[in-house]
């Protein structure tokens, strides 16, 4: 059974892998879920996945504010202007698991997306992902249920990489 002291430690190790990353947060909300179950794991890892990715995003915000001068080259900007027309999917393509989503909330503070945008979206994902993890995490009892969890996950990471970046094939456009 799950030891409810441990629960704040989960908040915490969750906001600290969105800060200082690359704390494995998969990793942590899966075997979090086989030992708190769903409801306690999502609450929990929800919150502090959240709290960390607003932190960071005003960690951007911060950083454009500092630096509001190199923002406004024309490259610079051309780039930020880019980013904004996929922000939508920038932002939602963090309900899956393996992504960049750590990078994508400094660089949504940093190109300056809309707060009450960002935590609405970022509530959704953070309570969605980890509440998915959580529920993978109940059903590892043996090898194949971990293979067929990893291979989920796997897959995942693979839709949302093709999602954000592409197929591997394609050209880059130069900047």
């Amino acid at each position: 059974m799950s030891s409810i002291a441990s629960l704040p430690l989960l908040f915490f190790t969750m906001l600290i892998q969105v800060v200082v990353p690359p704390l494995p947060a998969e990793l942590i909300v899966i075997s979090a879920g086989k030992i708190h179950g769903t409801t306690l794991t999502t609450i929990f890892a929800g919150s502090g996945l959240l709290t960390g990715s607003i932190t960071v995003y005003y960690i951007g915000r911060f950083i454009h504010s500092k630096f509001e001068r190199f923002f406004h080259r024309d490259k610079t900007a051309q780039i930020i202007t880019r980013l904004k027309k996929i922000e939508n999917v920038l932002l939602w393509i963090r309900i899956l698991p393996y992504n960049p989503s750590d990078i994508i909330s400094y660089g949504a503070g940093i190109v300056e997306v809309n707060p009450l945008k960002f935590i609405l979206i970022s509530t959704i994902t953070a309570f969605v992902r980890t509440f998915l993890l959580a529920r993978l995490g109940e059903y590892l009892d043996d090898m194949k249920t971990f293979f067929v969890v990893g291979s989920i996950l796997i897959l995942s990471f693979l839709i949302g990489s093709l999602v954000a970046y592409g197929s591997p094939g394609k050209k880059k456009e130069e900047v």
